[in-house]
């Protein structure tokens, strides 16, 4: 994928420019559901504040890219869990830069009725295997033919746990009683109505979740790609929305929420 190429335009310039009009400016947005909690927080009210209305729909990354493909969906950027993704479109991108990455593990709020025995994993008591395998336990995840997240967690769980122990724990890859929306799966697990999801390490961070990562692998591989699209409909604010993700106020927020950069906060 290619670097985005940015217009030489001061990050003052552009406040002033997208803030002078009465009305804010807007800017669409399509982006991994991983990012809903500092998205449609911190992150848009920093944009409001600049003179920019975000309009974002959070989703799993397959299924936004499927509705760009499409034509169902048409934004000004796309920010996806698995730069593929975004290669996958081709022509219809104008710029992309993969921009960080986290990891993936067990997640679960305080609420779990299997709290205390998933807190044993965090200090060495039990082993994380042995604690999904309680009796009772309800495990959540992400549909793999919509989030690549779903995805990961297969191919960790195979890569952890072996073929056959993953297929005890997780059941089919499209096992009905553990797939969920991944906005749901947040507030399900939040309610304790699932005692424990695969999650992403920001998303845990966002949501106050403890967590446990599994081994590195699989589970260690996983970046975020942004892209502004060739027919944004609002082309400033794309620009504009991309630099204050990469480089300005938008870092800090999802440096904050756990999302690890790996491009320096200078390279424009």
């Amino acid at each position: 994928m290619h670097q985005l190429a940015f217009v030489k335009v001061s990050a003052l310039l552009a406040l002033v420019t997208l803030g002078a009009t009465s009305a804010l400016a807007p800017v669409t947005v399509l982006y991994a559901g991983s990012l809903v909690t500092p998205m449609e927080g911190p992150v848009a009210d920093a944009l409001r504040s600049a003179g920019v209305d975000f309009h974002g729909e959070p989703g799993g990354s397959k299924k936004l890219a499927n509705f760009i493909a499409a034509g169902v969906r048409s934004p000004d950027v796309f920010i996806s869990v698995d730069p593929s993704l975004v290669a996958g479109l081709g022509s219809r991108v104008a710029s992309s830069v993969t921009f960080a990455q986290t990891s993936l593990g067990i997640a679960w709020s305080d609420k779990s009725h299997f709290a205390s025995v998933l807190a044993s994993v965090q200090t060495g008591k039990t082993t994380l295997l042995n604690a999904l395998e309680t009796p009772g336990l309800r495990i959540g995840r992400t549909d793999p033919q919509l989030d690549p997240k779903g995805v990961y967690t297969i191919a960790a769980m195979k890569e952890f746990a072996g073929p056959q122990e993953e297929q005890r724990l997780l059941g089919s890859d499209g096992n009905p009683d553990q797939i969920f929306p991944e906005e749901d799966l947040l507030a399900r697990v939040e309610t304790g109505e699932i005692d424990a999801g695969f999650f992403y390490r920001t998303e845990a961070i966002a949501r106050h979740y403890r967590f446990v990562p599994l081994p590195a692998g699989a589970a260690s591989r996983i970046s975020y790609a942004l892209a502004v699209m060739r027919d944004a409909p609002h082309p400033e604010q794309a620009k504009f929305f991309a630099d204050f993700i990469l480089h300005g106020k938008g870092r800090e927020v999802l440096e904050a929420a756990g999302l690890e950069y790996v491009i320096p906060a200078d390279s424009r």
